[in-house]
């Protein structure tokens, strides 16, 4: 088991790693694409095809999910909550969470559909149904300095 005093210390290959369903892929690119403008390293799926062409993707993505981002945000809604393959990245994100007794995993909410594992005592950056409306740049802002514990000036 790896402690959080070791994970603290050791390098990743990105800041954040982003686990959303495809119904929510608009509004999530937004936010990979102002992340990344402000030097946060970001697992976005789009960002890196060519990477995961041929990958075995129920591996590779446990690996990322689990082990080689320092942080994972998480965008919980009804479609989240359906589908496999999110359902497979929140599950090593909770897998490292829980090892860790540390904030590894960052969530949103695009509405208040129960997520296993998600408690709903674990802090939001937003409140419920207010996702969609609250402006972008602030709820970037506020990831990137939580993955980067820095300031980041928004523009």
């Amino acid at each position: 088991m790896t402690s959080s005093t070791d994970r603290e210390n050791q390098s990743f290959d990105y800041d954040v790693c982003l686990s959303f369903a495809g119904e929510e892929r608009e509004y999530v690119e937004q936010v990979a694409a102002y992340l990344t403008a402000k030097g946060v390293t970001v697992f976005y799926d789009r960002y890196e095809e060519a990477i995961l062409w041929g990958k075995d993707l129920f591996v590779h993505l446990d690996q990322i999910y689990r082990e080689r981002a320092r942080y994972c945000m998480l965008f919980a809604s009804q479609h989240y909550a359906r589908k496999l393959w999110s359902n497979h990245e929140r599950q090593s994100a909770q897998a490292r969470g829980f090892s860790e007794h540390r904030e590894y995993v960052l969530p949103a909410r695009f509405d208040d559909t129960p997520i296993p594992g998600l408690r709903p005592t674990v802090g939001s950056l937003i409140c419920v149904r207010r996702l969609r409306t609250k402006p972008l740049s602030s709820l970037s802002k506020n990831w990137a300095m939580k993955v980067t514990q820095r300031q980041i000036t928004l523009s």
